[in-house]
């Protein structure tokens, strides 16, 4: 979860917007065996969801 999260800030960081394409692509780079059955509008759908429901703190977020 932090790894998704981390992606997406990391890519509005560099682009200033929120490109989930993007992210899905720095995702695969990074990882190329992890979440290999998840697509790019999944990937979006599970950041909703982990922020949505507050699995992870804000704290949690912004550490890294």
């Amino acid at each position: 979860m932090k790894e998704v999260l981390w992606c997406f800030k990391y890519i509005k960081g560099k682009t200033l917007r929120e490109n989930y394409k993007e992210v899905y692509k720095l995702l695969t780079e990074t990882n190329p065996v992890t979440r290999m059955n998840i697509d790019a509008k999944a990937l979006l759908n599970q950041k909703n969801y982990i922020l949505k429901a507050q699995r992870i703190t804000t704290v949690e977020i912004y550490v890294e």
